[in-house]
């Protein structure tokens, strides 16, 4: 009789087992590589998006300052004459313009001289003639109040110049001049460098060409093209087709966003890459099918660690005002829209409160001391109304706070409030006050509704004098 050979239960197990992990090995590897590059995608985006906004905000300053100067009717009392009484009166303004703002460049050019002034007084005409005069002649017939010119032939490192040229009309509208600031936007590539290092995520800004206008490396700005570094053809990506909405594309394991800046006429081009993360994942595997105990607990780990990162950087980048570090305009509208919904169980008044005279702070100290008067202000907030409560930056100058009390106990605790900024003594130095418009929520209110009387709450505050509370 012919012996069988009974293979053991424990060898059956163990190829199961075997068989299994191998299985699940290479699932999990499938699973983590999509997920993560989901994860990629959301934080690309999101990134873009903050980084984008921070480029919007950088540009209204100096239209404000531009705008300002061109609607000082002052000038039109001297401007016209073309004496040294005129150059010292022009030398004057405009020095204190540039004290105030600090930009590069403040300039005015009345069109019945064409004399160029600027804050050393004036030392030469506008030739209209000449092709170096576009900036100018341009501005002449423009239907628009103001034009931007970008300074790119003279860039200091990776400085550039944003030059915003508004017109000066007279009381039938007639150009009679113009009158324009320049700033040079230093920190952009701090604001890129920033996001690499936090985000992972890399930050171009380049021209319809693709030549690199400011970058973390100074030596690719104006030495190297987008196309080459990244290793991508036209046909590919066409960042030229982002005039209407941004392109999103992933190309060899690398996912772009690509937006246009219309004021700059260049492009916003953020760059996250999944390609280490892909070489990662292959030695991982062989590593789990040599020793599949071990693989199976680094799966574990890499999976956990992996999602619980990128999760973070997106709820990091979705609900918190990173200046203030307290909730952003969306989780309040999410909050304020479930506390609608459940009035009937638990009543609310919405406050909304804005930081009085935010500009004269950044024109006068600095967006810097405007910027740490927010953040106090900010953590005041937080300190003061603690959970259940919500505290959130709805806005540059304006916070929102839901408390679940009634409109009389709201006022009293505003009013404490209001005592604390008034008390704190780098808010005092910078003579930083709050108007503040309070209602409270009724059954079948909308969150609308509720959000608009608080509004005009708070605008009556302002009118009012500042530093005011509003209740309606």
């Amino acid at each position: 009789m012919k012996e069988h050979r009974i293979i053991p239960v424990n060898k059956i197990n163990l190829t199961v087992v075997i068989t299994v992990m191998i299985f699940v090995a290479i699932l999990t590897q499938g699973v983590i590589k999509e997920l993560t590059i989901r994860d990629i995608m959301n934080v690309t985006r999101l990134t873009h998006t903050n980084i984008f906004a921070e480029i919007k905000q950088e540009m209204m300053d100096p239209i404000n300052t531009s705008l300002i100067m061109a609607n000082n009717t002052l000038l039109f009392d001297f401007m016209d004459e073309d004496t040294v009484e005129t150059e010292e009166k022009m030398a004057e303004y405009l020095t204190a313009i540039q004290k105030a703002t600090g930009y590069e460049s403040v300039f005015i050019v009345p069109h019945s001289t064409l004399s160029y002034y600027h804050p050393g007084g004036t030392d030469a005409k506008v030739d209209l003639e000449s092709d170096h005069a576009y900036w100018y002649t341009n501005r002449i017939d423009a239907k628009d109040a103001y034009g931007f010119v970008v300074n790119t032939e003279n860039l200091d490192n990776w400085a550039l110049t944003i030059y915003v040229d508004a017109n000066i009309n007279d009381g039938d509208g007639n150009f009679v001049g113009l009158a324009g600031v320049g700033k040079r936007l230093t920190h952009l590539q701090g604001i890129l460098t920033g996001y690499l290092d936090d985000q992972g995520v890399e930050g171009y800004i380049v021209d319809g060409n693709g030549e690199i206008k400011v970058h973390q490396n100074e030596e690719y700005i104006k030495n190297k093209n987008f196309y080459d570094l990244e290793n991508i053809s036209e046909n590919e990506l066409d960042i030229k087709e982002s005039h209407k909405k941004p392109v999103e594309v992933m190309i060899d394991n690398k996912f772009l966003v690509v937006q246009h800046i219309p004021k700059l006429d260049w492009y916003l081009v953020v760059r996250k890459s999944a390609s280490d993360l892909t070489v990662a994942l292959s030695k991982y595997s062989r590593k789990v099918i040599a020793s599949l105990g071990i693989g199976a607990i680094i799966i574990l780990l890499v999976t956990k660690n992996t999602v619980t990162r990128y999760k973070r950087q997106i709820i990091s980048l979705s609900n918190i005002d990173h200046l203030t570090d307290i909730s952003n305009r969306t989780i309040f509208e999410h909050a304020l829209k479930d506390a609608v919904e459940n009035i009937n169980r638990k009543k609310f008044s919405l406050v909304l409160f804005d930081l009085d005279n935010l500009k004269m702070i950044n024109d006068n100290l600095g967006h810097d001391m405007g910027d740490m008067a927010l953040k106090i202000i900010g953590q005041l907030a937080k300190e003061k109304f603690k959970s259940p409560n919500l505290v959130s930056r709805v806005g540059g100058d304006e916070f929102a706070v839901i408390i679940y009390k009634s409109v009389d106990e709201v006022k009293e605790l505003m009013e404490d409030f209001k005592y604390t900024i008034s008390i704190n003594n780098k808010l005092k130095e910078m003579k930083a006050t709050v108007s503040i418009g309070i209602t409270e929520a009724v059954n079948y209110d909308r969150a609308s509704e509720i959000y608009k009387r608080a509004d005009e709450a708070m605008y009556q505050s302002k009118n009012n004098g500042k530093n005011k509370i509003t209740r309606k």
